[in-house]
């Protein structure tokens, strides 16, 4: 009997695996293997999965997102944006990305009435599918709002020239993408603030200052 070998057997890293499988079947294919089957060692690309404006939609199952609008819907219809978002909100297993969310709200129908329909809620998920198989597909992980620069030789000038970049990693990412991070990444810019008291002077101090007031300097 013959047995097929998985890409990385022949001694060749993950890496070198990963780069042949988009070589081979493209972006979308590969991110549909979901690393070979190993969900449970997380996202293939940690840092595009943390992005604001990633598309998240497609990892869930169409049965998972018809299990969460059976549990909100009243009469198979929502009422609204706020049982549109609690129907995603089980879906994802929480809160759900905004940028997302507010492509959800905006891309579904609501009727006169303030109802969504189930013919209306299936058509958004098919058009957020689409959007993030393109997503995919044209690497637009790869230049999204977190990449500011389109060649490392502007990124040295700009690391040379000691130049801020646009925007924080906090308005990039939706969660410290290391541990390094996790300091200060929820911090205000009212907990930046360095606390400042009055100074006490002692009593002495106080009649000296008094005298000088008066003219008497000794």
């Amino acid at each position: 009997s013959t047995s097929t070998a998985l890409p990385y057997s022949s001694g060749r890293c993950c890496l070198c695996a990963s780069l042949q499988c988009l070589s081979d079947g493209g972006a979308a294919r590969f991110w549909t293997m979901a690393f070979f089957g190993l969900t449970a060692l997380g996202p293939q690309n940690y840092m595009s999965s943390l992005l604001k404006d990633n598309i998240l939609v497609d990892i869930f199952t169409d049965e998972e997102y018809d299990d969460a609008y059976n549990r909100v819907a009243v009469d198979g219809c929502l009422k609204g944006e706020a049982e549109l978002t609690a129907v995603l909100e089980k879906v994802y297993h929480g809160e759900v990305p905004s940028a997302e969310l507010k492509e959800f709200i905006d891309l579904t129908p609501i009727a006169e009435d303030g109802t969504i329909t189930r013919a209306d809620f299936d058509a958004t998920v098919a058009m957020m599918r689409v959007k993030a198989k393109e997503f995919v597909s044209s690497q637009h992980q790869v230049l999204a709002g977190a990449c500011e620069t389109s060649s490392s030789e502007v990124m040295q000038t700009n690391l040379r020239r000691h130049t801020r970049n646009k925007a924080n990693p906090t308005d990039k990412y939706s969660q410290p993408m290391m541990t390094s991070q996790e300091y200060g990444w929820h911090q205000s810019g009212e907990d930046l603030k360095t606390k400042r008291a009055a100074k006490m002077s002692c009593e002495e101090t106080q009649y000296a200052a008094e005298l000088i007031k008066c003219g008497v300097y000794f």
